[in-house]
């Protein structure tokens, strides 16, 4: 879409507008908005909570790098949040920040160049649609003419086997990984790896088609979607690194594993199969207390339960333990995001160890894959999630990176396996948005 940027002096303050849109026009669905982006969008939904955002151009933007880029994110919103003035109904939404960030601290390959290291970005067009209504929010710009049509119904997956789109080195490489993090646990070097890869086709889908087909089968999920130059990282993911509203915070450990199954008997054997693993519960307590520990670190007293659950989604299955807390005044989202990433849910324990293990044999760059991304406001209200089920939209193809967690008792065929599963969660939508575009 054309944005008009308003003349606007270099001392005024950035000023934004919110409005309610009707329930019934197509714009009402933030989705929708992604035809009329000219430059890529930012996208946040999760359908099982009703709200769904998306955020155009840019009035305002902070680019991080380095061990520091989370924590220049936080300081760099907190002066965006401070400058902005907001006229709006007194019921309507707060205006957002979208932000996202690499995993590890290194300089991005080529790949990864089009996102960067880290940004925290003001959209200059914001869409919010929460409990049934939707709200127009503009940042020193005309709008333009909004969306015509439906954002589009979803697809079908493609029934897909990942396995048949790598070559068999690769696989075996994979295996390679986990033996190497096998060895290191029986040597006391680490308790905890979690190996990853990544699988190249040659499809670029549709992103609408995409984001559609993500949201209708991952409910649970937070559907995104980061605008870089020339790419898009999109995915559909699980775990939350860390939601605060009101002042309270709600993280998560989810780590352990297992297939979901048609047969309702077969499905639950699986799953209680997974409650009771020791390989599997080990694999979970070590990242309920990093966990625990991170927040323990920032004078956070937090909350669990003593059991894991299960949180079951569509293919796959895993441990679930909510963690709750009430946070002291001053810390803010990005700063608990600073604390927590990564955990070893993601980068394996102890975390020198595992990053060595990583950085030496993984093979391959992690990107903005497993990196904290989401939203926040001036309340102090947000959600940042590991982006995991993910995949990078490049010109030439797609890239898509899933990895599983070793500890003691893992069998490197079964890991590989577990791959595929995550693997197959997006390669089945990406090659269904992909026919025809």
């Amino acid at each position: 879409m054309a944005l008009s940027p308003d003349p606007l002096p270099d001392d005024r303050p950035l000023a934004a507008t919110t409005v309610e849109l009707g329930a019934s026009s197509p714009a009402a669905d933030p989705l929708a908005w992604l035809a009329v982006a000219t430059d890529g969008a930012w996208f946040w939904e999760v359908p099982e909570d009703g709200t769904a955002w998306a955020g155009l151009g840019t009035a305002a933007t902070v680019e991080t790098a380095g061990p520091r880029r989370i924590a220049d994110g936080a300081d760099g919103a907190r002066r965006m949040l401070e400058d902005l003035e907001v006229d709006a109904p007194p019921d309507a939404p707060l205006p957002r920040l979208a932000a996202g960030f690499a995993f590890d601290d290194h300089e991005p390959d080529e790949h990864w160049s089009a996102l960067g290291s880290g940004r925290v970005v003001l959209p200059a067009v914001q869409v919010l649609r929460r409990d049934g209504r939707t709200w127009l929010t503009t940042v020193g710009v005309h709008p333009g003419p909004g969306p015509s049509s439906p954002a589009p119904a979803a697809l079908d997956p493609v029934a897909v086997e990942p396995a048949d789109w790598t070559r068999p080195e690769e696989r075996e490489h994979y295996r390679g990984l986990i033996r190497l993090a096998l060895a290191a646990i029986e040597r006391g070097d680490l308790a905890k790896a979690v190996p990853c890869r990544s699988i190249q086709v040659d499809r670029r889908p549709d992103l609408p088609h995409l984001l559609a087909t993500l949201r209708a089968q991952y409910p649970g999920c937070a559907t995104f979607c980061v605008p870089g130059r020339h790419a898009t990282f999109a995915g559909a993911t699980p775990e939350r690194l860390a939601a605060v509203c009101g002042g309270r915070l709600h993280t998560a450990a989810l780590a352990g594993s297992a297939p979901r199954h048609a047969d309702h008997a077969i499905d639950g054997a699986l799953g209680q199969g997974l409650l009771t693993s020791p390989k599997e519960r080990t694999e979970h307590a070590v990242v309920v207390d990093a966990v625990t520990e991170a927040l323990a670190r920032a004078g956070i007293d937090a909350r669990h339960p003593t059991e894991p659950e299960l949180l079951r989604l569509h293919g796959i299955q895993h441990l679930h333990t909510p963690i709750d807390a009430d946070l002291p005044d001053g810390c803010g989202l990005l700063d608990l995001v600073a604390s927590l990433h990564p955990t070893p849910a993601v980068s394996g324990h102890p975390p020198n160890p595992a990053t060595d293990l990583r950085a030496r044999h993984e093979g391959m760059e992690r990107g903005w894959f497993a990196g904290p991304v989401g939203w926040l406001d001036a309340a102090g209200d947000g959600e940042f999630r590991v982006a995991l089920r993910s995949a990078l939209l490049e010109p030439s193809g797609t890239r898509l990176y899933a990895g599983a967690g070793v500890v003691a008792g893992s069998d490197p065929e079964r890991e590989l396996l577990e791959t595929d599963v995550k693997l197959r969660a997006m390669l089945g939508p990406v090659l269904a948005a992909s026919e025809g575009s």
